[in-house]
């Protein structure tokens, strides 16, 4: 593995475990102002959180389905953030924060996923090392 495919791996692994604490982060925050924990509502975010994961995965091991899939996903992540944020104008700043992080972390996503050569050319590794086994 060159060098720039081992800074492809390192930031898809520091991106990766970045959208997976703010997918926690979410489930908490859902839960923790809630006076129960509906549980029906839990399922459904552990299911994303698992499906969170298997994407991040497929896109790690060089799925080129998983690196489109993803990229759209933060896409619409950070729209949703945006339109968050928006309906909260209102509120003090440090309650914003987070749709800040969010905005921040998926457009870097994006940004790698997407564009970057060191992505590139750890997708192009990982791959030769899928048709190599």
């Amino acid at each position: 593995m060159n060098e720039l495919a081992q800074i492809g791996k390192k930031r898809t692994i520091l991106i990766s475990i970045s959208v997976l604490l703010i997918s926690i982060h979410t489930i908490y925050f859902y839960h923790s102002i809630r006076p129960e924990v509906d549980g029906m509502k839990l399922l459904q975010q552990i299911i994303r959180f698992l499906l969170t994961v298997g994407l991040l995965y497929a896109t790690y091991i060089g799925k080129k389905w998983g690196q489109i899939i993803t990229v759209i996903l933060f896409g619409l992540a950070i729209v949703g953030a945006i339109i968050g944020f928006l309906s909260t104008l209102d509120v003090p700043f440090i309650n914003t924060i987070p749709f800040y992080v969010m905005i921040f972390i998926y457009g870097i996503g994006i940004s790698h996923f997407g564009f970057s050569k060191s992505y590139k050319a750890f997708f192009e590794y990982q791959n030769w090392i899928r048709g190599n086994q």
